[in-house]
């Protein structure tokens, strides 16, 4: 098990080694270009593999029923489980922004709203 997670981490290392150089070539060509942009989609049934890498770089177990997927650049980052709202996340990649947007993204798709609790104000009192 050491050995397949020192290769993981070995392959993300370089993953991450080629996602700079390309982000630095990007900045180079263009200056002022944007932060690259996160993309959220589900996760198909053919991207199992995707999830379980995901959940081994975690050190978690793998996710169950259908997932939402956070991508930067093509390259899967973070998963959410839509049955448990449980994540996993690339450990080697700062993605509290893209697990932050993967809970609004759940959320609006069950119409769950935040309670707001609005204190110190009146209430109203009908007689």
């Amino acid at each position: 098990m050491t050995s397949t997670l020192n290769a993981l981490a070995a392959q993300e290392h370089i993953h991450d080694l080629e996602r700079q150089a390309r982000r630095t070539h990007k900045q180079d060509a263009e200056p002022d270009a944007p932060a690259a942009a996160i993309e959220l989609r589900l996760a198909r049934t053919d991207e199992a593999r995707v999830l379980h890498r995901l959940a081994a770089l975690d050190d978690a177990p793998d996710l169950a029923g259908e997932a939402l997927l956070a991508l930067i650049d093509g390259e899967p980052i973070a998963a959410l489980s839509l049955s448990d709202r449980r994540v996993v996340a690339n450990p080697f990649v700062r993605t509290e922004h893209a697990v932050t947007l993967l809970r609004i993204q759940a959320d609006h798709l069950f119409g769950r709203r935040e309670r707001r609790h609005l204190r110190g104000m009146p209430r109203l009192r009908f007689a």
